[in-house]
Parts: structure tokens; C-alpha cells; sequence
């Protein structure tokens, strides 16, 4: 029996130290609800458990920027839509304005209307805002650029077009048609409106060829031939004037026509090879010819010519006449069927990828969706000039509110996909965060039931630890009693 050396007392003591950590331990997991709280516990799972936490935190920030997003959408869309209801009333003013029954007076005051729903068009379009950023002046509209021929530019892209620079071969070629003409008292006393029909130039040898036709007020369809030398025409465009020709249907009459430029568009992947240095052919942007289609849209002397591939690629220049006439073309051709001049420019063609409004949507680099929001100027729109004062300009102005509408149209049904896709993006960070939330429990969250029962057994312990404690420490005083 030693008395410097209580071997049970240390052997007791251990146990009950040990215990006593394991009941702190769970402790701290009941009251924190965490089965890992520092790395010791498990160091893997803490490393998985903390990368997934984060990822849960980046997810919440996710939703609140798609629904961010989403208020930009509604708040945009619903200004469209004022702009809308606007355009849709000036398209009927133009058609009544465009009636014969209507004095000039009247037009007069229909245009004092007009006026006031353009002035409402530009307020509305330089102050919607959101978070004190313009939403319809094209700042968040996607930007593009041609380097290096004047006159034209790039307008907007679709989400789909891939960013880069492209060499592209544009030729367009200046035909001739009866886009619009000037026509006196006369032609109202002639086809009894003064709107008629105006075909297409039809080249016949040395003259070009048209028919005028009209369904006059009591249903009877009234038409007539003309035939003008080309080189009257080509001398008329030349010096833009118009040219006057009698009529054979009241030969007491005259008609005078106003021929104006037309330009028909293609393009093509241009020869030169500047791959070195980063610059792509069409068909990277727009696949091989025949698989894309052009349509042209004109007004206030701009063409908006709209290309779309069947890659989903869809870019729109801006085509300026009168500048692109003045820069020197890379090539003239002549077209083999009507002998016109081709004219051919190498265009270099940025798209950035840039202008957008960029919507972080994901956790990762890259995960952004582009807002797009086209402007909603007057001058996009091609009302800018709208005068419905006269019924030849109401005339006019019917189709220049028809693709005024259809632009406005497209905006706002872009943003309704917008908004579509922003509602997904918040479906699935819902699911992603239901899905993730689970597993992240299953790592690091406490099972309440088996941790309660691990810490009610390791009371038990170490109470019992206690008290062997205390009788191991008994046994040195036993000793005592061999020295009585």
C-alpha cells in the first residue's frame, strides 16, 4: 500500500476528465445546434460544411438580385406599356385624319393631339427610372460598333449573338421604285383619292414601266400605264427633283411623281484574313449564307436593316444614306440583271457584349443575365417627323405608327421573356436552396433526439466518475491506520 502514489485515484480521475469533455462537448452541440462548432470535430465535413454555407448565403443574395431584377423588368414594361397605348392612339388619329371627310381644321387639331402624345412619349422615355438609372434611353441597350465605314452602325443584337469582331462583306445596290410621290389637286379629280397604288419599276429596255391604281369612293378600281424613259428617271434622281406626266385617263390632268433612292442589303464573309488578330467571318456570326434572312425597315432617312440566322444570332444595323454615299466603297460591281452599280464595303463589326444591365443570377463568374432594354425615343421608334396635319402625311403616318408599334411590340415582349426567365432563375435557386440546405443539415446541424441521449448517458458518467473519485481518494487514509 502506497500513500505517495493513489494509482486508482489517477486512473479514476482520467476517466471522469474524459467524460467531463465529451459532456461539454455535447453541450455545446445542443445549445449551438451544430454537430461540427471548430474544426477538430471533423475537419473534412467542417471544410465541406463551410464552402456549402457560403454557397447558401451567395444563394439568398441570388434571389433578392432576380427580384431586383424583376422590379426593373415590371418597371420598364409598364412604362412601354403607356408608350403603347399612346402609339395605338396615334394610329387612330392618323386614320381619321387620313379620311376625306376631315377640313383642315380638323386635322389641325388632330395634330395638336399628336403633338402632345410625342412631347408624353419623350418625357416618359428620359425619366423612367429605377435606383436613379434611366431605363428607356438606350443606356442598358446591348453596343456594337462598325470601325471603319461611316454611315453605319450597330443598332442592337439579341441575347444569342456571340460577342467578337467579325469582318463582313455589305453591298447594297441603288434601284429605283415609286417609295413616294407628290401629287396635286389633280390626282384627287383623277383616281378620287389621293392615295392611289404605285407598283414597282419594271425596267423594259430603255424605259421603265408602272401602273398607278385606285378603288375611287364607289367601289369602281381605276388603273393606268405609265412609261418613262430610264434616263429621265436617272436624271431626276440625280438632281432629286420630280418629274411630271400627263394623264391619259383626263388628259386635262398631270401627275407628278417624286422617284427617291432605294437600296436593296446582302452581306457576305469577307475575304481578308485577319484571324491573327481576332477578327471573325460572317458565317462565325450568322452561318452560311442562304441560312440567314435580311428584312429592311425605313424611316427619316435611316435604314434599319435587321439580320437573323437560324443560329439565333440577330443583329440590326443603322444605315445612313447620304454618309454611306459619301464614303469610298471597297468594290463596284454591276448587277447582270438591271445593270445598276453594286457598291461593296468591308465592314469590321464589334460586338462588346457590353451595354446591357448585367443581373448577377448564379454563384459562380459568368452566371449573369443581360438586360437589354431598347430606347424608346421618338426618333427609334420613326414618329419623330409624324405630321398627320395634311392627309398625304396621314397617309403616311398609318405605316409609320404601324412599325412604330411593332417596335414597341417587340420591347416589351423582350421584357416579358426577361421576366419569365428572372421567375425560373427564382424557382431554381428555391429548389438549389432546399436541395443544398438539406445536405448542409445532414453535415454540420445537430440530431437533437441522439445528442440528448449521448449527453443524458455522459452525466450518468460522470457523475459516477465523482464518486469513485472521492472513494478512490479514500484509500491513502487507510494507511493511517497501520501506524496505530
Amino acid at each position: 500500500m502506497k500513500i505517495n502514489s493513489n494509482i486508482t485515484a489517477y486512473t479514476t480521475n482520467n476517466a471522469y476528465l474524459k467524460n467531463e469533455r465529451r459532456l461539454s462537448n455535447a453541450s455545446e452541440r445542443l445549445s449551438s445546434g451544430f454537430k461540427l462548432n471548430r474544426s477538430g470535430d471533423d475537419p473534412a465535413n467542417y471544410a465541406i460544411g463551410s464552402k456549402m454555407r457560403a454557397q447558401l448565403e451567395a444563394l439568398d443574395k441570388v434571389k433578392t438580385n432576380a427580384t431586383t431584377g424583376m422590379s426593373v423588368v415590371e418597371t420598364a414594361e409598364s412604362a412601354i406599356s403607356e408608350l403603347q397605348s399612346m402609339i395605338t392612339r396615334m394610329s387612330e388619329l392618323a386614320v381619321k385624319a387620313a379620311n376625306g371627310t376631315m377640313s383642315s381644321s380638323d386635322r389641325a387639331m388632330v395634330q395638336e393631339e399628336v403633338d402632345q402624345l410625342k412631347q408624353e412619349i419623350t418625357r416618359i422615355s428620359e425619366t423612367s427610372e429605377f435606383n436613379s438609372m434611366n431605363l428607356l434611353n438606350g443606356d442598358f441597350e446591348n453596343k456594337g460598333y462598325c470601325r471603319n465605314v461611316v454611315g453605319v452602325g450597330v443598332e442592337n443584337y439579341s441575347d444569342e449573338t456571340v460577342t467578337g469582331a467579325y469582318d463582313i462583306v455589305f453591298s447594297y445596290m441603288k434601284g429605283y421604285s415609286l417609295d413616294s410621290y407628290s401629287i396635286g389637286g389633280d390626282a384627287y379629280d383623277i383616281f378620287e383619292t389621293a392615295y392611289p397604288k404605285v407598283s414597282e419599276l419594271t425596267l423594259s429596255g430603255t424605259d421603265y414601266l408602272f401602273t398607278v391604281s385606285s378603288e375611287t369612293t364607289d367601289g369602281r378600281l381605276i388603273s393606268e400605264n405609265f412609261t418613262i424613259p430610264k434616263a429621265d428617271i436617272d436624271a431626276a434622281v440625280a438632281a432629286e427633283t420630280t418629274i411630271t406626266v400627263n394623264s391619259t385617263i383626263d388628259t386635262s390632268k398631270n401627275l407628278t411623281f417624286d422617284f427617291r433612292t432605294k437600296y436593296e442589303y446582302s452581306i457576305a464573309d469577307s475575304s481578308v484574313d485577319r484571324s491573327g488578330v481576332g477578327i471573325k467571318k460572317a458565317s462565325d456570326l450568322f452561318g452560311a449564307a442562304g441560312q440567314y434572312s435580311i428584312n429592311t425597315r425605313t424611316w427619316n432617312g435611316v435604314d434599319h436593316v435587321t439580320v437573323t440566322s437560324k443560329n439565333g444570332a440577330e443583329v440590326t444595323f443603322e444605315i445612313e444614306r447620304e454618309r454611306l454615299l459619301n464614303t469610298t466603297p471597297a468594290e463596284i460591281t454591276e448587277d447582270p440583271d438591271t445593270g445598276e452599280a453594286v457598291f461593296a464595303h468591308t465592314m469590321e463589326i464589334d460586338i462588346t457584349g457590353k451595354g446591357a444591365m448585367r443581373l448577377q443570377v448564379g454563384t459562380d463568374e459568368g452566371e449573369v443575365l443581360a438586360l437589354s432594354i431598347p430606347e424608346m425615343s421618338l426618333s427609334k421608334m420613326g414618329i419623330e417627323d409624324l405630321d398627320v396635319s395634311t392627309m398625304r402625311g396621314a397617309t403616311l403616318g398609318i405605316d409609320q405608327l404601324k412599325d412604330a408599334l411593332a417596335y414597341v411590340s417587340s420591347a416589351r415582349s423582350k421584357l416579358g421573356a426577361y421576366d419569365n426567365r428572372l421567375e425560373n432563375t427564382i424557382s431554381f435557386v428555391n429548389a438549389s436552396n432546399e436541395t443544398m440546405s438539406a445536405a448542409y443539415s445532414r453535415i454540420l446541424d445537430t440530431d437533437m433526439a441522439e445528442e440528448m441521449t449521448e449527453y443524458t448517458n455522459l452525466q450518468v458518467l460522470t457523475q459516477a466518475g465523482m464518486a469513485m473519485l472521492a472513494q478512490a481518494n479514500e484509500f491513502p487514509q487507510q494507511a493511517l491506520q497501520l501506524l496505530q
